[in-house]
């Protein structure tokens, strides 16, 4: 969410600012394939990443972060 300029609050980067929203969940992983479904009863639709070159990949729905760990699968 881009911040607005009259509206500080809705930067999730804002230290000490009670309603700014979460930093995104971090999860290590150990393969680079990854299936996220957000969580919960309310989550949202399975979708399925791979990251490629990268070591980590950005759910785009829920914007959790898949990170590789150190003892990975690279299939």
């Amino acid at each position: 969410m881009a911040k607005l300029h009259d509206n500080s609050r809705t930067d999730q980067m804002t230290p000490g600012d009670p309603d700014a929203r979460p930093a995104p969940e971090v999860i290590a992983v150990t393969s680079k394939r990854v299936k996220c479904d957000g969580g919960g009863a309310l989550g949202h639709p399975v979708v399925y990443y791979d990251m490629g070159e990268d070591d980590f990949v950005e759910c785009l729905y829920c914007d959790r972060r898949f990170v590789l760990g150190d003892h990975a699968d690279s299939h």
